[in-house]
């Protein structure tokens, strides 16, 4: 069954290809020639022109998802090292340090997740952090392997705060709006490129008209779908931190 970023995709290009043959229809009888050296040297630039802007837009984004997955990916590991980590801790704190790490991955998936869809994070999950942070500095190791312990929870809760770090900027970073610009701008240039440039009334060029401005709308509603990391077709999965949180669930 098709999504509704699918059906999106198929209806703007529809809807382009079907304005762009009523446009060649209305234009199909007008006396203009175009001068073929210009024309075909335009052409080709244009269309070179909107790839580059459409290839960077699409670069940039992949590289935001990207970024923000790898970022689910290390939290998750360092959710699920911490945990364990509680082991060689006196038997309070490690209790405590369960319930903590239990809550903060909780927090991240039902606090956290529905505010990166919009855009934007606060900063509960942050505090959580540093609450947790200082109660692990409170424990008073009284064995090495206590201290070692110790040592190594306090390294995976930095692993965790720079995990989250990298998640915030990647909810929070969106192209520029002067790529945005450039992107909508250099589209709508390449679809009214061949009726300015004086499109034959043949059903064949009308059909190969309608096709480039199908394609090209597609092309602007896949970057606009594409630009944020965590809503849209390709958006970061929560998966390895919900895996985490079932393998880490009280008893």
């Amino acid at each position: 069954m098709l999504g509704p970023e699918t059906w999106i995709v198929l209806v703007a290009g529809a809807v382009s290809a079907a304005i762009a043959v009523m446009i060649a229809r209305l234009v199909r009888n007008r006396e203009f020639e175009p001068e073929d050296v210009t024309i075909g040297f335009l052409g080709p630039s244009l269309a070179a022109l909107y790839l580059l802007v459409l290839a960077l837009s699409l670069a940039t984004e992949w590289q935001t998802i990207g970024s923000a997955q790898q970022a689910v990916s290390n939290e998750a590991v360092a959710a699920r090292q911490l945990y364990w980590s509680a082991d060689g801790l006196p038997a309070g704190a490690a209790a405590a340090l369960r319930i903590q790490v239990r809550g903060y991955v909780t927090a991240v998936l039902g606090h956290d997740w529905p505010q990166m869809e919009r855009g934007t994070l606060d900063g509960q999950t942050e505090q959580m952090l540093a609450r947790i942070t200082g109660d692990v500095l409170k424990v008073n190791p009284a064995s090495s392997g206590a201290a070692t312990a110790q040592s190594y929870a306090l390294g995976q809760i930095n692993a965790l705060t720079a995990a989250r770090e990298q998640r915030e900027a990647a909810a929070e970073t969106h192209l520029p709006d002067g790529l945005i610009a450039a992107v909508i701008a250099t589209s709508l240039v390449v679809c009214v490129f061949p009726f300015a440039g004086g499109i034959r009334p043949a059903a064949a060029c009308i059909a190969m008209a309608a096709l480039q401005a199908a394609l090209v709308t597609v092309g602007i509603v896949v970057v606009f779908q594409l630009n944020h990391a965590f809503a849209g077709p390709l958006a970061a999965d929560p998966g390895p931190l919900a895996a985490v949180a079932h393998q880490i669930s009280a008893p």
